[in-house]
């Protein structure tokens, strides 16, 4: 739980940065206004060292906010290198569903399941018919927490 809150405190800081960026009004919605979702996934290192894994998902940041700058990402890998949280934070369901064929039909689709497993894949926010469908689709167990609260696993 602990480092749930640090990321939530690194994503709010990397958005702050962001934001401080580019002028624009903010506007507080509702969480049923909003479309933006959050994906939080915890990996399990499978049989790599912490260097390798550090250095793959550095590169791994770097290659999705370069191609999706409106993206927030960031991860945390754990102190003895085995775990790694990764959080993505996407306006819409629709380019959530866009990094996710990116993903899945793109060069890094392999190695990624080569260095992790994913042991739990959340989703927060309001995430469209579209995208769960594109999850069950393409293999993802994912566990959905609406804008109102509470966990729902679908």
């Amino acid at each position: 739980m602990k480092t749930f809150i640090y990321f939530l405190g690194v994503l709010c800081f990397t958005a702050s940065c962001v934001n401080n960026e580019q002028t624009r009004e903010l506007k507080v919605l509702n969480n049923s206004e909003s479309q933006e979702i959050t994906f939080v996934l915890e990996l399990k290192v499978i049989g790599q060292s912490k260097v390798e894994v550090e250095k793959f998902t550095q590169y791994l940041a770097d290659f999705i906010v370069e191609r999706e700058p409106s993206t927030v990402y960031d991860y945390f890998i754990s102190e003895d290198g085995e775990k790694v949280t990764l959080i993505e934070r996407y306006n819409n369901s629709k380019d959530g569903i866009q990094h996710g064929k990116d993903f899945v039909n793109g060069l890094n689709f392999e190695k990624f399941f080569e260095l992790f497993e994913i042991e739990s894949f959340i989703t927060i926010g309001n995430a469209s018919d579209d995208f769960r469908k594109f999850a069950i689709d393409n293999g993802f167990q994912i566990e959905y927490r609406s804008s109102s609260g509470g966990y729902v696993r679908r």
